[in-house]
């Protein structure tokens, strides 16, 4: 539809119109290839049907010819027999007038009244050669073609009128043009039978990867069947299910990344709130501490220390979500597993339960001291607080393969799912976020190595494995190489 707005032609296009303008790509294929199809066959079958009506005019033109030949330059007389036999051997009819121009002998049978108008018509006839199909005679309502031939042999002296049906004529006239038609039609018919299957095939192929991209499109990324043909439509299906897989990865990327941003700003969050009420936390023990004079005190003194460290990992985890580096510091593992281990024990012997420490990390280091003793002490707080009261929780060393492992378990009630417990924000605790466990194996992948959890014989263990990094001591990053 057309339409005249502030002097601007504007045209739009109904849905119908759309439709009625679209050329599907089976018929772009299939038309133009049977219309060649079409052309050749139609041409093939008009030449071979127009050769084939030329031959038999030359072989009719052939025989007659010798019968006239022959007639001319036999010596035989002319019976009845002689001119039956003629008959049999060239299809034609003869008539023999005498020298005074009256029938003596036909093979159309009896004339009858026909006898003097076919007198007659001979007499036109005089000189014409029977190949000359435009000498029409009509004899009793039949044409025939027609021609004479002067006799003066064996006693014959006359004329010998050559007749040819013209049925008999257009009847061998269609034997010769129908059978090329009939198997040229035929021969269309077959190969645009053939032509719309096929096209029909390669329709059905290229409508599935059609309805796969679509199903791409609505976030559907399922493989689609490649067919069993090499070929380029096969190529086109794998490379739309490469798309798919690459799509599929990239979106999954992309709410990870999503997903990643709001946990950032919600860790951000959190984090500020709890540094604040931490340093309000220390400094109201360290006031109380003065007050009482019990500088001494082993719990103040350990309440304190759990609140620095607390407090400088929440500082870290600023850094972090504003995406400032931060400071990291190698240490010695072993002085990192006894510090989180003191820190854990007055809890565990306020709930009465059994801490087992039997870890020797020897002269190692990690490259991220604070990180690691941050993750230790969650994993042993969680194991206390799945032991729970009168539980027991095992802290143990392990060397394998240049692997440095360290096993925190407990023999509470386990996870149905341990891989997930990894994953941010999910937790069991009806308080927790989920976030602790995610950022420990983030601070151990970062040191280059694993965090897993594994539940077996009744207990969980959650295992630490970090390279085997021997410490190099003062007096060895001194001494000469």
């Amino acid at each position: 539809m057309v339409a005249i707005r502030g002097g601007v032609i504007v045209a739009s296009l109904h849905a119908s119109d759309v439709e009625l303008m679209r050329w599907p790509i089976r018929n772009q294929i299939l038309l133009p290839f049977v219309a060649i199809q079409v052309a050749t066959i139609v041409g093939i079958s008009a030449a071979s049907s127009w050769l084939a009506v030329r031959a038999a005019e030359r072989d009719f033109h052939a025989r007659l010819s010798g019968v006239v030949q022959s007639l001319k330059e036999s010596s035989f007389p002319l019976t009845d027999i002689v001119l039956q036999q003629l008959r049999q051997l060239s299809g034609a009819d003869f008539v023999v007038l005498d020298d005074q121009q009256q029938l003596r002998l036909t093979t159309l049978g009896d004339l009858g009244d026909a006898t003097r108008d076919l007198n007659q018509s001979m007499t036109e006839l005089a000189g014409a050669e029977i190949t000359e199909r435009n000498r029409i005679l009509l004899i009793r309502g039949e044409s025939f073609y027609a021609g004479r031939i002067s006799r003066m042999k064996a006693g014959d002296q006359g004329a010998v009128y050559v007749l040819y049906r013209q049925s008999d004529w257009h009847a061998a006239r269609d034997r010769a043009m129908w059978p090329p038609l009939l198997i040229g039609g035929l021969c269309l018919l077959l190969t645009m039978a053939a032509s719309v299957l096929v096209s029909q095939r390669l329709g059905r192929r290229i409508h599935a990867v059609q309805q796969h991209v679509t199903r791409v499109a609505a976030q559907d990324f399922a493989p689609m069947a490649t067919s069993p043909i090499d070929d380029e439509l096969r190529d086109l299906a794998q490379d739309v299910n490469r798309m798919a897989a690459l799509l599929d990865e990239t979106l999954q990327h992309a709410a990870e990344a999503e997903r990643s941003r709001v946990l950032t700003q919600l860790v951000g969050g959190l984090s500020h709130q709890l540094r604040n009420a931490l340093a309000g936390a220390r400094m109201s023990v360290q006031l109380h501490q003065r007050r009482c004079g019990q500088a001494s005190d082993v719990a103040l003194e350990t309440a304190l220390q759990q609140l620095r460290l607390t407090e400088e990992q929440i500082k870290a985890l600023l850094r972090v979500t504003r995406g400032e580096a931060t400071a990291v510091h190698a240490g010695r593992l072993g002085d990192v597993l006894d510090e989180v281990v003191t820190l854990v024990t007055p809890v565990c012997e306020h709930q009465k339960i059994s801490l087992d420490y039997r870890a020797d990390a020897g002269l190692r280091e990690v490259p991220d001291a604070d990180g690691i003793r941050a993750a230790l002490l969650n994993l042993l707080m969680n194991a206390v607080e799945a032991a729970g009261p009168g539980g027991s929780v095992e802290v143990g060393t392990a060397w394998d393969e240049g692997q440095f492992m360290i096993d925190v378990t407990d023999n509470g009630p386990g996870l149905s799912h341990p891989e997930q417990v990894f994953e941010p924000f999910y937790t069991t605790k009806p308080e927790g976020i989920g976030l602790g466990l995610f950022l420990a194996r983030q601070v151990v992948e970062e040191c280059h190595g694993t965090l897993q959890a594994i539940r077996q014989n009744g207990q969980t263990r959650f295992r630490l494995s970090l390279p085997d990094v021997p410490l190099v001591t003062q007096t060895e990053a001194s001494s000469p190489a």
